[in-house]
């Protein structure tokens, strides 16, 4: 069983978290609106002397600790890692870094542009106002609501909602296009018997996390 904490920001931001770590459209994007970057194709850049960004990239070892950002995704994000992260997938309105990767505890923070989302009958709703966020997921038959709060991330506000995986399998949270404006989804992933652990390893990630800068 997996569980989903979901956290929607006006104007741009929802976080997610579950056991296995999903994919654009939690299922298999359509190369026609979300175009992957092809695993090895580019190395993690080194950190520079004076501290600054490095491109988040393909690579078979572990990120190097310091910040990081996507170039292309938007809007702009940075964020910084310390510890065996690794980034895993790299799309175009999607990315994330990931530890314990392909186990069923992987830990995950993701980003990606939801244009909607999985609710009543497994249907995809429209997602133009991210408070409905709740009450969408909450009709979906493969998921179970367990809590909803306020939250804040990146200095926007928001809406966090907690959500399970009722079934044996991943149930679909959302769609993901490649948009420039709308709203941005950050998810943090693990499997509900170490969902404590993993929300205090995504933490600082999540603090670190600077929006359109």
């Amino acid at each position: 069983m997996t569980r989903l904490g979901v956290l929607v920001v006006l104007a741009v931001a929802l976080a997610v978290g579950c056991g296995r770590a999903p994919s654009p459209d939690v299922g298999s994007p359509s190369p026609s609106t979300v175009a992957a970057t092809p695993a090895g194709s580019d190395a993690t850049l080194a950190p520079s002397p004076s501290g600054g960004l490095m491109e988040l990239a393909h690579s078979p070892d572990p990120l190097v600790p310091g910040r990081y950002t996507r170039t292309g995704f938007s809007p702009a994000i940075t964020f910084e890692v310390d510890g065996p992260w690794h980034a895993v997938q790299l799309y175009t309105g999607f990315f994330d870094v990931q530890q314990d990767v392909d186990t069923p505890d992987v830990i995950a923070v993701q980003f990606a542009k939801p244009t909607a989302l999985y609710g009543a009958d497994g249907a995809a709703v429209e997602l133009a106002d991210p408070s409905l966020a709740a009450g969408i997921l909450g009709a979906n038959p493969g998921l179970t609501v367990l809590e909803t709060s306020a939250s804040r991330i990146g200095g926007l506000d928001g809406f966090q909602v907690t959500v399970e995986n009722a079934g044996s399998s991943n149930a679909q949270v959302m769609r993901v296009f490649d948009t420039p404006d709308g709203i941005l989804a950050i998810l943090i992933g693990g499997s509900v018997a170490t969902w404590d652990a993993a929300l205090a390893t995504a933490e600082p990630v999540l603090e670190s996390i600077e929006i359109g800068t």
